[in-house]
Parts: C-alpha cells; structure tokens; sequence
C-alpha cells in the first residue's frame, strides 16, 4: 500500500501491476472522501475521474506529456499523483492549495481552467506551438464542458489539422453540476450504444489480440451504421473510440495504449459514475455532492447545518421569484445554475417557464434577448464569474437594443473558498461599459426585494448583483410588494467626511461607525447606475473628502463614475477609494480572510474612514 502522503511525483505509478494500481484507486476514493469531509470541496466529480487519471499517468510521460483538466475541480487525483496529498488539509483554505489547476503549485499543472470548456482551445495552440512532435497532450473533458460554445469552436478547428494528434478523453457521466441538458446530452446518449453494439464491443475485446482491433476500428463505421445513429465527433474529422467503463482501470489503460499511437486527431469517450465509490454521492441527482462544505461521512451529511432562519441571498431570490411568479408569469433562464441558484423547487413548480441551458451562457443571454422582444419578462440569473463569458451577447444583444431583461448577478464581490478564477470583482466593470444599464446592488433582503419589483417595472435591462453571504430573517416579513426606484440614502449623516458604499458592506460599516463612534456620513448607493446626483452634488458641497468603498476592482468601479462626475462639475473634493487593483488576483480563502489580506480589513476600514482633527 502507497502511503499517498509521501508521493513526491507520479514516476511510481509505471512500476505498479493492475492489482496494485487497483488497490490505489481504492486508497484514493477513501483519501479524498476522509479529506474532503473535513475541509469541504468538489467529491462526485473526483471520485469518478479516478481510474481514468491513475491510466494516463500510467500510460503516458508526465515528464513531458501534457494534461489538461476541463474543468480544474476534477483534478485532486491528478494533484494527488503529483504529490500534494499532504496539502489536502489546506484545500481551498486561505494559503493553501487551490481547489482548481494552479500553475504556481506544480510543474504538471499546465493549464488554470477555473471555467470550463477551454481546454480544447489551448491544446491546439499548445500542439501548434510545441517543437516536440513526440509530445502528446491531452485533455479530460466532462460532457457537460464539451457542449459549450468554446469547445465546439475548439473541435471544429482541431478536426481539420491533421498532422496534430490531441488526444480528448470525453468523460461521460450524464451530470455537470446537475443533469445534463440538450439535444446533444441526448446525442451522447446515441453515442453510448444499443446494447447489441455494446455487446459486440466487448466481445471483439475478449476475443481477438489488440491489432486485430485496431484493423477492426478502420472499418467500424460501415459496421455501426447497421447498429446505430451517425458520430458527430467522426463526422468532425476526429477518430473516435469508445464508448468504454471509464471505472475499469484495465480498461482505461488499454483504450489510452491505443489512442495514444494515434497521428491524428481522436476522441475517447469513456462512460463513468460521478461519486463512484461513496454511497451518498453516487445517487445525487441534484447535485448536492458536486461542491459540499465539511460532512459527515457516515450519512454524507452537512457538518455545519444552517439555522432555521439562515437564507443566502440565492435563496431569497428564489423564493421572491416563486412569490412573484403567482401574481405573474415570467421565464426564467439559467445556465447550468439551477442547483448553485437554488431553483429546483421553482423549476418542479413552473416547468413550462423555467430553462436551464446548460453551460451555455452566451446562448442563455441570446435567447433572453429573444424572449424580451417577444413582449415577455425574462429573468436570466448568472454567476458573477461566469457572466462574463457572454459579455459581447449582453452588450450588443440586450444592452444595445435596450430590452428589459432582469439580469441576475449571484456571488458578487469576494467569494471566498473558489478562489481567483471565481472572484465576482469585475462584472461591474463590465456592466459599466453598457449603455441603458441599470446597475444595483442591495443591503439587504427587502432592498432585494424592492430592486427586484423595480426591475419587473422598468423598460429597459436591469443588473442586480447579490453576495454569497448568508442572512437570519423570516421571509413571510418581508415586504413583498415593495419597490424601490433608482436613487440613493443617507444611513447616517456626519461632518468633513462621507463614506460611500453598497451592498451588505453598508450594513457592516453602519456598524464600525457606530461601534467606535466615527463623525462621518455614510450613504447606501444602492444604485450603483444610474448616479443619484442631487444626493452626490449635496455630498460634494457638503464634505471635504469622500471615501468609496467597494468589493470590486477600481477600473470601472463607481468611484471612477463618482471622479467623472466631479470633474465634469468641477468638484475639488479628496476623493479616495478602497477597492482592487486591476493586476491583483485574490486568492481562495474564507471571504473575511481574503478581504483581510487585500486591504479591507476592519482595521484598514477604520483607518481610511477616521476624520482627521
């Protein structure tokens, strides 16, 4: 038995028999549900990559092969391999290890894919660039991923460079966070295999010696065309193989002999079980085990269980949607987010108005566009992160035509445990630069609430961003009929001194002044666009230094639109900002750590809101 914490490097691997590399599989199911039931991160995805990582250590050089994980949170096994078991009790903890490839934890992490679908892309490039004809590179895949806009466009380039042999390992497990969607879910349902075909595959293996195969597999088209439907990635140009039981490791190591004496593009579609090998996860359905926080390992239940009034925003804006859906109809759309947004239980109510696209959000942005031309409400609700990949559709498909889409911005601000690649800090930026943007972010629940209604109102697009953080409230007390228009509010008024801010930061300030009895003003800018400017003309008349304070990335923030306002009215006031720096990269950490450490401390607060004498 490998004592997993004393791995230094994956050149062990080659020297292990079958049964050894078996038992190893084992070993490392155990590590990981052990680990990550005390630190939390993504199970379900690791547990089922893990035959298929052992093989491509097994068959391939990772001295100069490449490997590429799409997307990085199934990559433990591959930072296992590489070493760094050790480091797990400081998985996606603050100074630990990433929870995601990190280029600057290892030599054989190659690629930081936080998001997905990329893989494909920078292996072409990498393949065109690499001077090493012998160098293979390969990518790992999930079948949700490869459905992306990105992939496909990776696909379609890579399928008519014949001299590049990347070898694509399409990992099959019917989920991405949750079920898979869409036609070519379906499709790869087709690909699986009637049973005869499957059959018969298993017997030519059983039955003949491998060249025999590989004759075999130049003529199976004709043969499969008798069985069943065409092969989209063969009709691309890629050589394919598979389907095969992605969790039989003799399996996977003589599919990956075979397609890695490939000189042409090819694809290996394995079948495997997401959560294999831990009870709880292999039958989610949900989603529940994709990302946990610590559990209990008996019952695969969450260690630290919310209390009985403890809401995130996510749900708080699912069930406003629900409450509102009885007065009204509306659609809501969302890309691969019905678990992370908290929407099951609207999608089982409302089916006929609910629409997870898949990992698609480029189209989930289109097709809102679409369903606002047609005179109908639309709720589109991304991730901060992952709204930025469909920046252009927002721009010229609903901004420029001005359509009143409700765009909902879930993870704003700092989001702790997923780290750099996942950092809500830069979509105001990016709404920033739109015409007809309506940009708001609320204090609280009831700010939600009231920003929501005024949305549902307002004729052209509406942004609304809300953090990750959690909040203690009754839901049946909030105001569900309230709205609140564009404009800001003084909380507090002091002299000399305004500080300026929004979002659930403005209740934390409230607090700070408070406590330690600050003479300042502090105003809730809860419309981050438009700008309230009888209220900011007062405070530029009013106080000779303004401090803004935002969760975001200085370029593009509301305090540059504050600057702009001032200069364009010829304010001379102080004005500063505690933001961040656009070449900073906030590191993985619990949310309070990370804003510790760059900048927004309480103590770091309080000194830049002091009124000097």
């Amino acid at each position: 038995m490998i004592d997993l914490l004393e791995i230094k490097d994956p050149s062990f691997i080659k020297e292990m028999s079958i049964k050894e590399l078996k038992e190893l599989a084992l070993q490392i199911r155990e590590f990981l549900v052990d680990s990550l039931s005390k630190t939390g991160g993504h199970l379900s995805s690791n547990l089922g990559v893990v035959e298929i990582t052992i093989a491509m250590y097994y068959v391939f050089d990772p001295e100069k092969d490449k490997f590429l994980f799409d997307v990085g949170h199934q990559s433990y096994v591959h930072k296992i391999l590489t070493g760094r078991a050790k480091d797990f009790s400081s998985l996606r903890q603050f100074g630990g290890i990433s929870g995601y490839i990190n280029r600057s934890e290892s030599k054989y992490d190659v690629w930081e894919s936080g998001h997905s679908s990329t893989t494909i892309s920078a292996m072409t490039g990498m393949l065109i660039a690499s001077e090493d004809k012998d160098e293979k590179v390969v990518s790992l895949i999930g079948d949700s991923s490869i459905m992306n806009g990105v992939a496909f466009e990776g696909l379609n380039f890579l399928g008519s460079q014949r001299k590049l042999a990347p070898i694509i390992i399409l990992n099959d497990n019917k989920m991405g966070i949750s079920k898979s969607v869409g036609a070519l879910s379906k499709a790869f349902s087709r690909l699986r295999g009637t049973k005869l075909w499957r059959g018969f595959k298993r017997a030519l293996i059983f039955l003949f010696p491998t060249f025999v195969i590989n004759a075999f597999h130049q003529v199976k088209r004709g043969i499969k065309a008798f069985i069943q439907h065409d092969n989209i990635f063969e009709d691309m140009g890629f050589d394919y193989y598979g389907p095969i039981k992605g969790n039989n490791l003799r399996a996977c190591i003589k599919a990956l002999q075979r397609v890695k004496k490939n000189t042409e593009p090819v694809i290996l579609h394995i079948l495997t079980q997401k959560g294999k090998g831990y009870a709880p996860s292999e039958v989610d359905e949900e989603g529940s085990f994709h990302g946990v926080g610590p559990f209990d390992k008996t019952t695969g239940k969450p260690v630290h269980l919310p209390k009985e009034n403890e809401h995130s925003y996510s749900d708080i804006v699912s069930h406003y949607l629900e409450t509102k859906r009885l007065k009204e109809q509306f659609f809501v759309v969302t890309p691969a987010m019905k678990s992370g947004s908290r929407l099951e239980h609207f999608a089982k109510l409302y089916p006929k108005d609910f629409y997870d696209v898949g990992i698609a959000e480029e189209h989930a942005a289109d097709m809102s566009a679409g369903i606002a031309l047609k005179g109908k409400k639309v709720v589109l609700l991304y991730y901060s992160t992952f709204s930025q990949r469909a920046y252009d559709e927002i721009l010229n498909d609903i901004a420029r035509q001005n359509l009143p889409v409700i765009i909902g911005i879930d993870r704003a601000g700092v989001v702790g445990e997923d780290g750099v690649t996942h950092q809500g800090i830069y979509d105001i930026a990016m709404f920033s630069s739109m015409p007809n943007m309506t940009i708001a972010m609320p204090k609280d629940p009831q700010e939600l609430v009231g920003i929501f209604n005024y949305a549902f109102m307002n004729l052209g697009p509406t942004v609304i961003r809300y953090s990750r953080r959690t909040v203690e409230l009754d839901l049946a007390q909030v105001d569900y009929e309230r709205m609140i228009s564009p404009g800001w509010e003084y909380i507090q008024k002091g002299t000399k001194k305004c500080v300026i801010s929004y979002g659930p930061d403005v209740l934390k300030l409230e607090q700070l002044i408070a406590k330690h009895q600050l003479n300042c003003s502090l105003v809730n800018a809860r419309y981050i666009r438009p700008l309230d400017e009888k209220i900011l003309t007062d405070i530029f008349s009013t106080y000779d230094e303004i401090l803004v304070i935002e969760q975001v990335v200085k370029q593009g923030s509301l305090y540059q639109s504050i600057l702009d306002f001032a200069s364009l009215h010829h304010f001379k006031n102080q004005v500063s900002s505690i933001s961040f720096d656009i070449n900073i990269s906030l590191s993985h950490g619990k949310i309070d750590e990370v804003l510790n450490h760059n900048g927004m401390s309480e103590e770091e607060l309080l000194k830049k809101m002091r009124v000097e004498n």
